[in-house]
């Protein structure tokens, strides 16, 4: 029967109004039922749609974050490898000053400094040219000079180190002395007599002799003067010029080997400037 119904139902519908005037007023009244019913369904998918972007924004916001911190770690080495070209511009800066030596740049790979022994060891050796006694200078003035050399390494005595003792002069009044580590980041400067004109922030610079130290490099700057009593000589404290505690790169400075030649020619010229001086006296 319910067969029989629908077929009834289904020739009035194609064949006359009344039913389909019936249909229209069953879908206006089904019209609001349908769209409560499908509240939960546009909810469902908003929720979805929702769920769907707050991941791709934590997905996104998780790549930001890494490609920040990769800039940030990109800057910090970008910050060190400026560092790095001012330290060796300022190094390289010095060798205008350097006539008689070859140099090579070495970088400091261990410091010590404790009132008994202060050294730093290089990354050069003797595979690199390195010799004991070599001085060894910043970009401010003179760190110290080499020690022992290993093929592939080098150990540098600071110029505070106690057993350290280097001959210099008073840039002021080319007064000379011997400056002496006294173990502390700070040296002494010996043997300059009390009746001396020598005053607090007077630069002390290499003097040359003993053949070991380059003439004419900053060594200390004077920071104090004590004259005690009817002592002969002046006690005289001084500051090191090189920053030996942040020293990262230092330059080597080697002697340059004088051919007999070169030695014989230089013989020449004093000998014949010292006879045309004659002649010319005469």
């Amino acid at each position: 029967m319910a067969f029989i119904l629908a077929i009834v139902l289904l020739a009035a519908d194609r064949y006359g109004e009344m039913v389909s005037e019936l249909r229209g007023f069953l879908l206006a009244g089904l019209t609001p039922i349908e769209q409560v019913a499908s509240i939960p369904k546009t909810f469902f998918k908003e929720f979805d749609r929702d769920i769907v972007d707050y991941d791709e924004l934590k997905r996104q916001n998780q790549i930001l974050k890494t490609e920040v911190l990769l800039l940030k770690a990109k800057q910090q080495q970008l910050i060190n490898l400026k560092q790095e070209v001012a330290r060796l511009e300022s190094l390289l800066g010095t060798t205008g000053k350097i006539a008689d030596h070859t140099v090579q740049i070495a970088t400091v790979t261990q410091f010590s400094q404790n009132p008994i022994s202060q050294f730093m060891t290089l990354n050069k050796g003797s595979k690199d040219g390195v010799s004991i006694q070599d001085t060894v200078i910043d970009a401010n003035g003179v760190v110290g000079q080499i020690i022992n050399v290993a093929p592939y390494s080098a150990r540098v005595m600071l110029i505070t180190d106690p057993d350290h003792h280097l001959p210099v002069r008073i840039q002021r009044t080319s007064q000379r002395g011997i400056l002496k580590g006294s173990g502390y980041d700070s040296s002494e400067l010996n043997f300059i007599p009390s009746n001396s004109n020598i005053k607090v922030g007077d630069i002390i610079e290499t003097s040359g002799l003993g053949g070991v130290f380059p003439s004419g490099y900053p060594v200390a700057t004077v920071t104090e003067v004590e004259k005690t009593g009817s002592a002969p000589y002046l006690k005289i404290f001084t500051q090191p010029i090189s920053e030996l505690n942040k020293a990262h790169k230092v330059l080597i400075l080697k002697p340059e080997a004088i051919s007999p030649q070169t030695l014989k020619t230089d013989l020449d010229y004093d000998l014949n400037s010292s006879l045309n001086q004659t002649e010319t006296g005469d």
